[in-house]
């Protein structure tokens, strides 16, 4: 019993000191990707009659760190693509960074920024497809600010970035900024609803042309893994002097689901973009859908199809399909397989289609940009 003293102060001790945060754990990543394609878009060519097979080798590394605070991404790509009937071998680049950071309980700070240069716009992760065939430089940011007001009210505060750049002669860079304030209140477990303002800011030429939405949401979870989301409100356009500026309708739906076996993704809207690389600002309708398929712990499938139209804004036209010398429209489709060998090895086998049909002021191209591409990947996670 003489000792017990001893235990108690130690246990009391330990009870009463603050406690020490973790450590951040970083660890690195490297994966790289071989692929052999057939792809038949004449520019991708280089001037070639017809397709031809082509080689493309990615390597990718990245870093990641966590810890009871942070969760912090980031990563390069390079894509080297070797076509075997020309010769001609084009180098594109990619990078990225996600975090989420605890500032306190209440209060969480949260952004991904994404930089490509790539000689393939059809690649680029925007709405719609290119309208020009050189090389583009393309930038995605976002950073936001989300505090907890009550234990059911949110208010969050966010800034987006979007810079387009195509890379030919008398071409100019285009951008798009976009602040919002949101507020967000939990009715139920089920329920949320929202209330967001947000400016746009479209310069192009610097010239510069502006946009006000007010708009109501609605996120509902139907079942435990999907997820209902709807957006809609009024949009006010400020063309700049000399064009015709107005009233443009924002209407968003989206359903999420990310189960064990089966994911479903679809998202149908139309709003007002920009950063295109044309023009200030333009409409935009768009419609998505993704599918996965897991079918047990190596093998799986998935398919993916979007369309999109747009249009100058805010056109009169934007409801109708026969304007073609101002619609452009277009759609992609892509289906594949993967086969996993292990948890470092992985094979995949992928066909894709895509079309973009009416193309308004295109540069560097003529008529249907139409490509069909097939490929067989492997991908190997070293770490």
């Amino acid at each position: 019993m003489k000792g017990d003293w001893k235990k108690w102060l130690l246990t009391g001790l330990m009870l009463t000191a603050p406690a020490v945060p973790a450590a951040t754990v970083w660890e690195p990543r490297l994966r790289i990707a071989a692929e052999e394609r057939y792809d038949d878009d004449l520019r991708l060519g280089a001037g070639a009659t017809g397709g031809q097979f082509m080689s493309k080798l990615s390597p990718r590394v990245g870093l990641e760190g966590k810890d009871e605070r942070l969760t912090l991404d980031g990563f390069y790509a390079a894509d080297v693509l070797m076509r075997h009937g020309s010769g001609r071998v084009t180098l594109d680049h990619r990078s990225g960074m996600a975090l989420q950071y605890l500032l306190s309980r209440r209060l969480r700070v949260d952004g991904y920024a994404r930089v490509f240069r790539v000689t393939d716009p059809t690649s680029l992760p925007r709405d719609g497809l290119a309208r020009s065939t050189e090389p583009t430089f393309f930038t995605q940011a976002r950073l936001g600010l989300t505090a907890r007001a009550s234990e059911r009210v949110d208010v969050r505060a966010g800034y987006a970035l979007e810079v387009v750049r195509i890379l030919e002669d008398g071409q100019h860079t285009g951008s798009a900024h976009t602040p919002t304030l949101e507020m967000l209140y939990r009715s139920s477990r089920r329920l949320t609803l929202g209330l967001e303002y947000r400016y746009q800011g479209f310069l192009y030429e610097r010239v510069l042309s502006q946009a006000h939405a007010l708009t109501g949401s609605l996120r509902y979870r139907l079942t435990r893994p999907t997820t209902l989301i709807v957006r809609a409100g009024p949009v006010r356009y400020l063309a700049p002097y000399g064009q015709e500026g107005g009233w443009v309708p924002r209407v968003n739906l989206e359903l999420a689901r990310e189960g064990e076996l089966f994911d479903l993704g679809f998202a149908v809207g139309h709003d007002l973009v920009g950063a295109s690389g044309f023009a200030n600002a333009l409409w935009a309708d768009y419609a998505t859908l993704t599918v996965a398929r897991r079918f047990n712990q190596r093998f799986s499938a998935f398919g993916a199809a979007s369309f999109f139209r747009n249009g100058r804004a805010p056109a009169r036209a934007w409801s109708t399909f026969d304007n073609a010398r101002r619609v452009s429209q277009g759609y992609a489709v892509g289906a594949g397989v993967e086969y996993a060998v292990n948890r470092q090895v992985a094979m995949q086998g992928a066909v894709d289609r895509i079309a973009q049909v009416g193309v308004a002021e295109a540069a560097g191209a003529a008529g249907d940009l139409s490509r069909n591409v097939f490929a067989v990947r492997l991908i190997v996670t070293a770490w």
